[in-house]
């Protein structure tokens, strides 16, 4: 499997890791919420549960205690990275209150959503459920609302315009538009509304509901790798063979096996999607990622299908976590196979040449982009940022060209990553303390962070002999990223261990962005993090442990320049890697 450290390895050591990590949201707008109001546009309000003309209202009351305990659920970050699937983890039903476009629904079932990118403690992702506690409620067909907050989208529309394209290159999709979210009065932003991927779209799309449905979370056919799939229907029965026979599969090799995989998946509609995360520059995706969709065994034709899904990293095209991914993404082991075949990679081209020709168009995509802010009315940075992605800019191409120039060389310049098939390590992790104090001087920042990994010998890293050491560098640097929203205020503290020859480590803290940054802000995903690295070399960093508990606490913070000091102890978690 491609561990974290792997993915670095081609970073500078100095403040890299900054990058890795980030967060959004807008500024919240306290009303009374004593009553629920009806939204000035409620005379524009139709039956379309996912009408993209305008924004539906959504407002949530529950208890204030329930709601705080809500916002801080979720998997630590070492569950989150870890190799062993997390499908045990349950987030708590809560009930409350919910009006959305002036009607009112009693008891409705109400609980967080995300694995480990999305989590945001200031803007969480929602779930509401009609039917749990009044058996068969509906509101306008829909048992139930999934709510995306956008932590990866500050612009706001990459999901849903993603989606189109999906769709236009022939995939069965989500539908999806935007809501306008408030929790006991608390204006939490616009959020993403989108289609579950339950038996109802199975119903609407496949026009049966009865297979066997997977959420893939890096997961991949193979023998291993299947158990990375969770089974979303048919729990009880819990026959997992068809997965089984598409693993012994992906074994194979010669026209043989392609003509038998097609008895198995429908691999024209694959190429589509492959074609589709492509041109979309969608690397946190099936063939970007092996990560973000559901497959369907649908028993209509006895094929699995593909479905998109997880889309805010849409126009974005690569990771800095997988330097030089892009853009013929091949990380899913199904699409490496099929890029090895002439036929099926000739198929892949010409599916890629359309979509930009016509879906995908610089124009349409442009088109698509200002109509949808009409409505979001997003960041403008972020929609520039966008924009600038799909049309180009003086000194960058358009990313759809970048994606004809790969084909003409058959993406040789790119790196090609893998996920090996192999027994995960499922031990529990072993954790242990860091305990750390810095300062930022006018003259020199000074500070330790020290920790044990065996349990006798103590690691003193110190900071002020970072600067001072042989490679001489800026031992503490700040950096605010606006990529995601709430933003996420990021710091790097650089040490060197005196005793074993000035060995450097960096400890990367991020914290998700609140009205005051001084004192202590709770771990939580990656966007209030702690990762600790051991330096090979300057461009080499070995993940060692993340961040299982506690919390960061910063004193003297200023908008420029981040926190000029901080005291505190972190229980780490080993990083089981490579």
């Amino acid at each position: 499997m491609i561990r974290l450290r792997s993915y670095i390895k081609n970073m500078g050591w100095v403040g890299s890791y900054l990058l890795l990590s980030a967060c959004g949201a807008g500024e919240s707008t306290p009303t009374d919420h004593d009553d629920f109001f009806v939204p000035r546009d409620v005379e524009l309000v139709t039956d379309d549960p996912f009408d993209l003309a305008r924004l539906m209202v959504v407002q949530v009351q529950m208890s204030t205690q329930d709601f705080e305990a809500l916002r801080w659920e979720g998997r630590s970050l070492s569950q989150g990275i870890s190799e062993c699937p997390s499908h045990s983890f349950e987030y708590t039903d809560f009930v409350g209150k919910v009006n959305i476009d002036g009607e009112t629904l009693e008891r409705v079932s109400i609980r967080k959503k995300g694995y480990l990118g999305s989590l945001s403690a200031q803007k969480p992702s929602l779930k509401l459920n009609f039917d749990t506690h009044e058996e068969g409620r509906t509101f306008k067909g829909l048992k139930r609302l999934t709510l995306n907050n956008n932590r990866q989208d500050p612009a706001l529309i990459r999901q849903c315009l993603a989606y189109e394209v999906y769709e236009l290159a022939g995939l069965n999709v989500p539908r999806c538009s935007w809501a306008q979210v408030y929790v006991n009065g608390t204006d939490m932003g616009v959020y993403t509304h989108v289609e579950s991927i339950k038996k109802p779209f199975l119903l609407r799309t496949f026009a049966n509901d009865e297979g066997n449905l997977y959420e893939a979370q890096l997961a991949e056919f193979g023998i291993y790798l299947n158990d990375k799939f969770e089974l979303k229907t048919n729990k009880t029965l819990n026959d997992r063979s068809d997965l089984a026979q598409v693993a012994q599969l992906m074994e194979g090799s010669g026209d043989d096996w392609l003509a038998t995989l097609k008895n198995h998946v429908d691999v024209d509609e694959f190429i589509q999607l492959w074609a589709a995360d492509t041109v979309l520059g969608n690397w946190d995706s099936a063939s970007g990622n092996s990560n973000n969709y559901y497959v369907y065994h649908n028993p209509e034709d006895d094929l699995f299908h593909f479905i998109p899904w997880g889309a805010d990293a849409a126009f974005t095209g690569g990771t800095i976590l997988k330097p030089g991914i892009g853009p013929l993404y091949q990380t899913h082991a199904l699409a490496k196979k099929l890029f090895e075949y002439a036929a099926t990679r000739d198929q892949y081209y010409a599916a890629l040449q359309s979509l930009l020709m016509e879906s995908a168009s610089v124009a349409r995509l442009m088109s698509r982009i200002e109509t949808m802010n009409q409505v979001v009315a997003a960041d403008e940075q972020a929609v520039e940022l966008l924009s600038r992605f799909v049309s180009g800019t003086t000194t960058t191409l358009a990313y759809g060209d970048q994606v004809l120039a790969a084909i003409e060389n058959d993406g040789s310049e790119q790196t090609v990553y893998r996920y090996d098939d192999e027994v995960p390590d499922c031990a529990t992790p072993e954790t242990f303390d860091v305990n750390v104090n810095f300062s930022v001087g006018s003259v020199s920042d000074t500070g330790t962070f020290k920790f044990s990994l065996d349990g006798e010998t103590t690691i003193t890293s110190n900071i002020q002999w970072a600067a001072f050491g042989p490679d001489g560098v800026d031992s503490i640097t700040y950096s605010k990223d606006l990529t995601t929203m709430p933003a996420t205020h990021g710091l790097t503290l650089i040490g060197v261990d005196l005793a074993d020859e000035f060995q450097p480590y960096v400890l990367q803290l991020t914290v998700e962005e609140t009205t005051d940054l001084s004192g202590q802000h709770r771990l939580h995903g990656f966007a209030t993090s702690a990762m600790l690295f051991k330096v090979i070399s300057k461009t080499n960093l070995d993940l060692l442990a993340v961040g299982e508990s506690g919390s960061i606490s910063w004193q003297n913070v200023t908008a420029e320049d981040g926190p000029k000091s901080g005291t505190f102890s972190l229980v780490m978690s080993k990083f089981q890697g490579e």
